[in-house]
């Protein structure tokens, strides 16, 4: 009988721990639910308290033109003993013949590396690091630039150097050839990387597959590229009155001016052999369109359409929405 009654007490107090489980979860998926009723009525800004934006300073900037035309934008910093500028001239990609896809890519990379009429680029590069200054070159789209990074105290020589490259480069034959294969190397790769795939047949879907806002270039339009066609595109645009540079860091304006006439005066003006900008048209279909990759475990979705211009007073929201 003890045994008997003690299993039975037993299994008693297991039913009455099971019943107040029971309940417990009951009570507790409730008040979940509950809870998360309440919270789903809170607005955004009942959630989160932000705090207020620090204020914003813009600073000063100058604005000189100099007698060929070069516009300056000078900014003082002296937070920092060194000197940025960033001289951006308006030519691009978008301006290349269809049989030319790539021209304005190489250009910018051997304006830099193909050394000027008086230095190699490689001598460019060895001085540049004595002096811990740093030059890089290219060209996108719709502009090219040149910039230059380098200590207050050497500011002197790099202008010397930045104005040797804009206004003598050589474009060495090696480093051309040493350009060429960095872009087909880009062209064999470019299919290994889902969101390359998928951002160059969005543009393709967007602008229309002939588009100068949708093309690549390719191996033949690469090889068909000689120096003679990067000497003839700089010529086309390099000009002073074709570019705008920025200088910020620490320095005096007035100081500053002075030596950049002494370093660009003489780079003489000309007129700048700009194509008109192919229009875009905003009449497009909605579709679904697919890319079939079947040796790839990952998937990529882009959506959108053709948006408004950079002058539109909305593109800083649009831009950070």
């Amino acid at each position: 009988m003890i045994i008997i009654n003690f299993f039975h007490r037993k299994e008693k107090a297991m039913k009455l721990q099971r019943k107040l489980i029971t309940l417990f979860l009951a009570s507790f998926l409730l008040i979940l639910f509950c809870g998360s009723f309440a919270y789903a009525q809170k607005s955004p800004k009942d959630k989160f308290i932000f705090p207020p934006l620090n204020p914003i300073k813009m600073p000063k900037v100058e604005r000189v033109e100099l007698g060929n035309g070069l516009e300056l934008f000078l900014v003082e910093d002296h937070n920092y003993p060194t000197i940025d500028i960033r001289a951006m001239v308006r030519l691009g990609s978008v301006f290349e013949s269809a049989s030319q896809i790539g021209l304005a890519s190489i250009t910018g990379q051997v304006l830099r590396t193909g050394g000027t009429t008086s230095m190699t680029g490689d001598q460019i590069d060895k001085e540049l690091e004595t002096m811990a200054a740093y030059v890089s070159t290219g060209i996108g789209l719709t502009s090219g630039y040149i910039t230059v990074s380098v200590l207050k105290e050497d500011i002197d020589r790099a202008l010397e150097i930045l104005a040797d490259i804009l206004m003598n480069p050589a474009f060495q034959e090696d480093k051309i050839n040493l350009a060429k294969i960095r872009e087909k190397t880009g062209i064999s790769r470019r299919n290994d990387e889902v969101g390359q795939i998928t951002y160059r047949e969005f543009q393709k879907l967007i602008y229309g597959k002939d588009s100068p806002y949708a093309r690549h270039p390719e191996y033949a339009t690469i090889e068909a590229i000689t120096r003679q066609d990067i000497v003839d595109f700089y010529n086309q645009y390099f000009f002073p009155n074709n570019t705008i540079m920025a200088v910020w860091g620490d320095f005096g304006p007035k100081d500053m001016v002075a030596k950049i006439k002494k370093a660009l005066g003489k780079w003489k003006e000309g007129e700048a052999d700009i194509p008109a900008i192919p229009e875009v048209s905003y009449e497009y279909k909605y579709t679904i369109n697919y890319i079939n990759k079947p040796d790839i475990n990952q998937s990529n979705i882009m959506l959108g359409h053709i948006g408004g211009l950079r002058n539109n007073p909305d593109y800083p929201a649009l831009s950070v929405m």
